[in-house]
């Protein structure tokens, strides 16, 4: 699965590490480098469970990994 980062427009495909898919809420999928989702902070981390909590920027959904 691969798509246009939301903000670079830079390829980004689920496979490597520090690129981000949001697929689990809604009827779209957002696609994110990790360095472009920091930037507009929308990474956050839950210190209870240790996951990490990124925001979708078309929906402000949050979506945890």
């Amino acid at each position: 699965m691969s798509g246009e980062c939301h903000y670079c427009h830079g390829l980004v495909s689920a496979s490597e590490r520090d690129h981000i898919v949001l697929d689990q809420h809604g009827n779209h999928e957002v696609y994110l480098h990790e360095q472009c989702a920091d930037g507009h902070n929308l990474i956050g981390s839950s210190a209870a469970s240790g996951e990490v909590e990124i925001v979708c920027p078309e929906c402000g959904t949050v979506e945890t990994h």
